[in-house]
């Protein structure tokens, strides 16, 4: 939003001085103002009253001339009596000793002059030819020019925000019909940037969470039927059985079915808390080095090898080191469970990215990718040979994007085997 109140400070900045700056200048450049006096013409009218207070000063009979002074000439000759003039003291003063004496206020300008031996003062005033009536119509076309260039620049500030809201609305109403692929096409240049990522990044989540709960609902009616009908049939069973030792073989079937029932539930549980933790993660410095080394540690076995060569040297990560424990935990049982013999891990840095990748000597993926990386979607051979409901990669999904990395799929060119290859943010 700070675009938006900069925007805003140099709209109303435009729009105050600049605008009425040059309105002002338009107005003088239309309208010269006869009223301002330059120091040139000030000094040359100085120059002329001496001239003509010497020359009346000399005369018998002053009043004559100015009697016949042109009535169209640019400036006004009056003779005041010295002892008629009402200033203050140092002004009188002032005039007397020689100096002209220069009186200003909005509308004129007056010149006096000493005449001593007429023991008066000769007064100059400049006439205007223009009024500030002549010029109401100037001064009122110039104030609409004013408001019309202020609602311009108003209008060219608010229809980016306006058309930019407006669209974020329209999104919303349509993403509110159930149109859940609705998302704001963010220009370079928008007042609302953030919100229209916030927008689009919620509208993201929410289509996640819609496409999970309808996965969640059809994997869960699923899994949870076939251990539910052999409950029941147990039971029945169970009623119709006298057989003590026969009995026992029954409860130990319904425990099993309880059991895995109980581990559905769990699971479910722990995928909805993912959701959760997202706003809670703890995100530091890594060593990625150092987790694969005690997560390799903890799952060698005797059945499968796992080839991983550690390196001296840290590779700084930023995230928590919890969740990337479990993601990494995850890929390591996924690898060892559809894999032959060996398993492969190896870190790879560049400048900006350090690449995980977890590969193995199995079968491959024989189907669509990314339907892999949804809740309760396992592999076509995955039901024959493991045990799982397929939440490794979906969970392993999850915290890939808490972490701002890229999960890729594909097929070992080395093993020949599946490959999972996980792109992190470098910390240095």
């Amino acid at each position: 939003m700070g675009l938006v109140t900069l925007s805003l400070i140099a709209a109303v900045l435009a729009a105050t001085i600049g605008i009425g700056r040059l309105l002002d200048t338009l107005f003088y450049y239309v309208v010269p103002s006869v009223n301002t006096l330059t120091n040139d013409s000030v000094l040359m009218l100085e120059q002329i009253g001496q001239e003509l207070a010497t020359t009346l000063n000399t005369l018998d009979h002053p009043q004559e001339f100015i009697k016949n002074w042109p009535s169209q000439s640019h400036y006004q000759l009056t003779m005041v009596a010295l002892s008629n003039i009402q200033l203050p003291q140092p002004l009188i003063q002032q005039v007397t000793s020689g100096e002209p004496l220069l009186l200003t206020n909005d509308d004129e300008f007056s010149l006096y002059f000493y005449m001593a031996n007429q023991q008066s003062l000769l007064l100059i005033k400049p006439q205007f030819v223009s009024s500030q009536q002549d010029n109401g119509h100037i001064k009122l076309l110039l104030t609409l020019m004013f408001y019309v260039a202020l609602v311009c620049l108003i209008w060219l500030w608010t229809y980016p925000l306006v058309s930019r809201l407006v669209q974020l609305r329209h999104s919303a109403q349509l993403f509110g019909k159930g149109q859940l692929d609705q998302r704001i096409k963010v220009g370079s240049v928008s007042y609302v940037k953030d919100l229209e990522l916030e927008f689009n990044h919620m509208a993201q989540r929410i289509q996640h969470l819609v496409s999970d709960v309808k996965l969640l609902s059809s994997a869960v009616s699923h899994d949870l039927r076939t251990p539910l009908a052999r409950m029941r049939f147990g039971i029945d069973t169970l009623a119709e059985e006298d057989n003590p030792k026969q009995q026992a073989v029954y409860l130990e079937h319904l425990s099993n079915d309880v059991e895995e029932m109980t581990s559905l539930v769990e699971i479910l549980l722990d995928y909805a808390r993912l959701e959760q933790v997202m706003v809670k993660i703890d995100k530091q410095k890594v060593d990625l080095n150092a987790l694969i080394q005690n997560c390799v540690k903890a799952k060698n076995t005797l059945n499968h090898a796992i080839v991983w060569h550690m390196s001296a040297d840290p590779m700084w990560v930023p995230g928590d080191p919890k969740y990337l424990q479990i993601m990494i935990n995850n890929l390591l049982e996924n690898a060892l469970s559809y894999g032959r013999e060996q398993v492969q891990v190896q870190l790879q840095q560049s400048t900006k990215n350090i690449s995980l990748i977890i590969a193995d000597d199995g079968e491959g993926f024989t189907q669509d990718l990314q339907a892999l990386l949804k809740p309760f979607v396992r592999g076509k051979t995955a039901a024959d040979k493991t045990k799982g409901y397929g939440m490794g990669l979906a969970i392993v999904q999850r915290i890939v994007e808490w972490h701002q990395a890229k999960l890729l799929i594909g097929r070992s060119q080395q093993l020949g085997g599946a490959e999972i290859k996980v792109v992190f943010p470098s910390a240095d």
